[in-house]
């Protein structure tokens, strides 16, 4: 068995109106280790529950750190929620791009490779790292981002253990990449990924249009340390969930 984890993000399966310390401890019980972007409220409940708190979202998913005028607001929003990171063992923050709005793309690539740079510095011993989220321009209109290569070269120049990619095989799959080629290239810099079926976003099949199983059986044991999030939409996500998590361990056998 592979040593990876399962995690599942609250914006999916967590509905409002949910008592959140048995969601969670139901969680637990499915197999998952980790819950992803919970809410400061409900963060207590969710380590009292067994279950590490993968990540939280940063600000600046449209309006990002590609334009030089969001700087300033962005970093300190971000530092912020660093101290709430370290005080609930969070290891990572979701940070973004931005929209283009008709900016190129060199112009920023640039501006967020300065800004990231400045941002890891200001973090540096926290013990809190950032994770850049690439997104599909379809679902996410105008999102700058939106190929693996803005974030795996990000990485790359950054070169900062800090600074990992997370990699949504959805999105990438949406936006015309291929995750599988050249994967032992990239696996050093992605800290997470997040999977979902490639048909409306929805339950990942096993005999859907991205092969999970051939894609996790292609990878390294030791090159990947992270989470493998469920990041689906479903009416039923109790099922669901549970029946995720018995289909990916069963891939990694």
């Amino acid at each position: 068995m592979k040593p990876w984890k399962l995690s599942a993000p609250d914006w999916c399966f967590f509905k409002e109106g949910t008592d959140s310390a048995s969601y969670y401890r139901a969680l637990k019980n499915m197999g998952y280790e980790g819950a992803e972007m919970v809410a400061a409220e409900r963060q207590k409940d969710a380590l009292n529950a067994g279950l590490e708190i993968v990540n939280i979202s940063g600000p600046g998913m449209t309006d990002g750190f590609n334009r030089k005028e969001n700087r300033e607001k962005l970093t300190s929003e971000i530092l912020s929620l660093t101290d709430q990171a370290i005080r609930n063992r969070i290891a990572f923050i979701i940070v973004f791009s931005g929209n283009r709005c008709g900016i190129s793309d060199e112009e920023g690539f640039g501006n967020c490779l300065e800004a990231f740079g400045g941002l890891l510095e200001k973090m540096r011993g926290s013990g809190v790292g950032l994770l850049f989220e690439m997104l599909n321009g379809e679902d996410h209109k105008d999102y700058q981002a939106d190929t693996e290569w803005f974030g795996l070269e990000l990485a790359r120049q950054l070169n900062d253990p800090a600074f990992k990619i997370l990699y949504d095989i959805y999105h990438m799959r949406k936006s015309g990449c291929d995750p599988l080629k050249n994967l032992e290239d990239k696996l050093p810099f992605i800290g997470h990924f997040h999977v979902a079926g490639l048909e409306g976003r929805g339950f990942p099949e096993e005999d859907g249009a991205i092969d999970y199983r051939s894609f996790f059986r292609s990878v390294p044991e030791d090159k990947f340390h992270g989470y493998v999030g469920m990041e689906f939409l479903t009416e039923h996500p109790e099922h669901d969930l549970a029946l995720a998590a018995k289909q990916f361990r069963d891939y990694w056998k």
